[in-house]
């Protein structure tokens, strides 16, 4: 390449969205540099954005990949020990999906590539009841994938194969034979070239400066220490440095991303002093010493993923460099007596070098994939969580086609960058949670499991006095919100859940849960809702905007409530939520929890591309939502507020505003989330406080009880009110889950029939 003085060769101002002064302004300041121009530009050379340029390529895109070290080397990948997870580990399908497309690829490219490839599978050993019911699931998916994947009850057996095992205390082991070991950087390398070959730039040593966004925040250019690039696209898949690279124009000068390095410590030493072992080796996961060991013929790794070993690293410098610290052999310690105990042949090996590495975790163990909201064109790759070379393969196809199609065939909420809001990119609440979630690094995390740091950080005006009546709490997208009640629990206590549910038997909650459950069946129970993402929606074009947006029809009269779908162009749901005109022009929005970042961009990438003159505020913090359930909320709403709340006067899916004591400006919607006659009422946070109050005194009469989230999913389930992320999804449409009958198929759209 030839670095001279050349013109400018960007497009017109006009065609990018930039206005002709800041166009001038650019012009005059990269005139003299190196301009080059892509469909994508992708940054960093690792395993994830290799794998993202060699897809894009493989589509027929023109792709530079811009390193600042050399490709394979510098970040996580350059310091992996090269082990590769096979799907039987996770039970998300999404994250299945990914790590099978992994091992296909690093298969393919092992068959004409010269780097070190061995399907030498994975042990995993399981010495207390839990952790042999976690092996007995990954057993149930692992024979979906591969018919050769093993369970072994007989410890004499598992020393017969394994003879330098300690298996006097281990209940269970499960041999999975897909998990690979392999140089990564050298199949890095290997990948790059394939990439070359089909038309794809590396620039090796090169540093990406700067995202240049124009109007409407959209990705125009890049500017590297060689020049200018221009591009409608960028890949962010540095690593620990996501999220790193200046843009000017936003906020704080750069994205936001909900993900923090922190250490993983690892013991590098010569070959174990048995016979029996050799390359092929199993890999060793003890689920319950949480240690790892890679055993070969020439060295042996060691592991160790202990919470107080884990450290998150500081914040980086103005230089943009974290500062790493060195390896801690006390801190290590815990980890290094579990290898003992589980392999004790690891006492007789000479030597060995503590090594430190950093890899990208996220608050719930998922990796951060697409585009983010915070600026057009700017997609995002990174948090794998120490599973970079088992996920990176996948999610490099999966991104690929994002970025190509626009869509992608698989459900990606799980992983899509839309599922944080902007507290989970706070630095101080990704420095406590992370350690933990490293801590899990071959733990998974099933949908009841709550973390224990980082907590307390969203709450409702009223927690103390839900804490108080015995709420235990679980968070959601940061909020606190009750799970179920403990009567006559001692207010000194600590009231946030921690852990999982056993997998065995009825939980803890059970009977709790059912006495709320009979409450909201047969009197009245309250249910705290705050945490439901909460929009208003006003202006000129909002009826004919939602209109387009949703598949019921939403254009009925003020102080109704609908129902609805948000559909996405193949059908499938980008979130339900339902809608109440309360003026002409305004509508209040009541979404899931988690879809508070998604819905809000999905709406406002709609009313840019369809020019709509519409205003759409998140209002989620605004509100205390309290859930009034059961066949006696009628007779208590009438006593609490003055009013008829009859059939005839406040029926079903209505909307009114209404005072409650000395508080106003109440919503209440005769719509509960659960199918049982009752009433949301949406009370303005300053006066919440008053009508809990009043609400609680007068449910008194009618033996109210206070229900939590699992008593509001129960109700759900037996009427079949759908829930996001387990019955719907991207991929679901109306049709597949009994709602057509929510779908107006004969509505119309700016005057043309509907075909969504």
């Amino acid at each position: 390449m030839i670095y001279q003085s050349v013109r400018l060769p960007l497009r017109s101002p006009r065609k990018i969205g930039i206005n002709r002064r800041v166009f001038r302004e650019i012009t005059r300041c990269y005139a003299t540099q190196l301009s080059d121009s892509t469909d994508v530009v992708v940054c960093g050379g690792g395993i994830a954005g290799t794998s993202v340029a060699y897809h894009l390529a493989l589509r027929g895109k023109r792709v530079s990949l811009y390193e600042k070290d050399a490709v394979g080397c510098g970040g996580a990948t350059g310091v992996s020990a090269g082990l590769v997870s096979a799907p039987t580990f996770w039970q998300d399908f999404t994250n299945q999906h990914l790590a099978e497309n992994s091992l296909k690829l690093y298969a393919d490219l092992a068959g004409s590539g010269k780097f070190r490839y061995v399907r030498c599978g994975r042990i995993f050993l399981a010495s207390t009841l839990a952790s042999e019911i976690l092996l007995r699931r990954m057993y149930s998916r692992g024979i979906l994938h591969n018919e050769h994947v093993e369970l072994l009850d007989d410890q004499s057996d598992m020393l017969a194969r394994w003879p330098y095992l300690q298996t006097e205390d281990v209940q269970l082991a499960l041999f999975s034979p897909e998990d690979v070991s392999l140089d990564p950087v050298a199949m890095c390398q290997e990948l790059a070239e394939r990439a070359k070959a089909l038309g794809a730039k590396f620039h090796e040593g090169v540093e990406v400066k700067e995202v240049l966004l124009g109007d409407e925040k959209q990705v125009y250019a890049v500017r590297t220490n060689l020049g200018l690039v221009e591009t409608p696209a960028f890949v962010d898949a540095s690593g620990v440095w996501t999220g790193s690279v200046l843009c000017k124009q936003l906020p704080h000068r750069h994205i936001q991303t909900a993900h923090h390095p922190c250490t993983y410590t690892y013991l590098h030493s010569s070959k174990l002093p048995s016979s029996s072992v050799c390359d092929t080796t199993p890999i060793i996961n003890d689920l319950d010493g949480n240690v790892m060991v890679r055993l070969t013929g020439r060295k042996t790794r060691c592991a160790g993923f202990h919470e107080e070993g884990i450290r998150p690293i500081a914040c980086p410098a103005a230089t943009g460099e974290w500062t790493q610290p060195e390896a801690d052999w006390d801190k290590f310690e815990i980890s290094l007596s579990r290898l003992l105990h589980r392999i004790p042949l690891l006492s007789d090996v000479g030597h060995g070098d503590l090594i430190c590495g950093m890899e990208a975790y996220t608050p719930d163990k998922c990796c951060t994939v697409g585009e983010s909201s915070q600026a057009k064109g700017y997609y995002v790759a990174s948090g794998f969580n120490g599973q970079g070379l088992s996920l990176a393969g996948g999610v490099g196809k999966l991104l690929a086609d994002w970025i190509v199609d626009k869509d992608v065939s698989v459900d990606v909420a799980r992983i899509d960058v839309g599922r944080f809001i902007e507290l989970h990119a706070n630095s101080q609440y990704l420095i406590e949670r992370t350690p933990e979630i490293a801590a899990m690094t071959y733990i998974n995390m099933y949908n009841s499991h709550q973390c224990h740091t980082a907590r307390n950080l969203r709450m409702s005006p009223i927690y103390h006095q839900l804490r108080d009546a015995g709420a235990v709490f679980g968070e959601s997208m940061g909020y606190e919100r009750p799970l179920w009640f403990e009567p006559n629990s001692p207010k000194e206590r600590n009231a946030l859940l921690q852990g999982q549910d056993t997998l065995l038997g009825k939980p803890a909650w059970f009977e709790r849960v059912r006495s709320e459950y009979e409450a909201c069946r047969e009197r009245v129970g309250l249910i705290d809702m705050s945490s439901f993402s909460k929009f208003e929606i006003t202006g000129p074009d909002c009826v004919t905007f939602l209109q387009y947006l949703c598949s019921a029809d939403i254009e009925r009269p003020v102080g109704t409530t609908v129902y609805t779908g948000m559909q996405n162009e193949k059908g499938g749901y980008v979130t339900d939520c339902t809608l109440s005109r309360i003026g002409e022009q305004c509508f209040f929005m009541v979404a899931p929890t988690i879809q508070q970042d998604r819905c809000l961009s999905w709406m406002r990438k709609w009313a840019i591309d369809l020019k709509r003159n519409v205003h759409i505020q998140d209002v989620t913090g605004m509100y205390t939502a309290l859930d009034v359930v059961g066949p006696s909320s009628r007779y208590l709403m009438n006593d609490l507020t003055g009013r008829e709340f009859s059939n005839r006067e406040f029926p079903a899916f209505r909307c009114q505003e209404m005072n409650i004591g000395m508080a106003t400006g109440i919503r209440a919607i005769s719509v509960t989330h659960c199918g049982e006659l009752g009433w949301v009422i949406y009370i303005p946070n300053e006066v919440a406080q008053n009508v809990y109050d009043r609400l609680v005194e007068k449910g008194r009469e009618y033996s109210m009880m206070h229900a939590g989230y699992y008593t509001l999913r129960q109700l759900r389930i037996e009427k079949f009110y759908v829930y996001w992320g387990q019955d719907i999804n991207a991929t679901v449409t109306p049709m597949e889950c009994g709602r057509a009958f929510r779908v107006n198929f004969e509505e119309e759209i700016f005057g043309t029939q509907n075909t969504k």
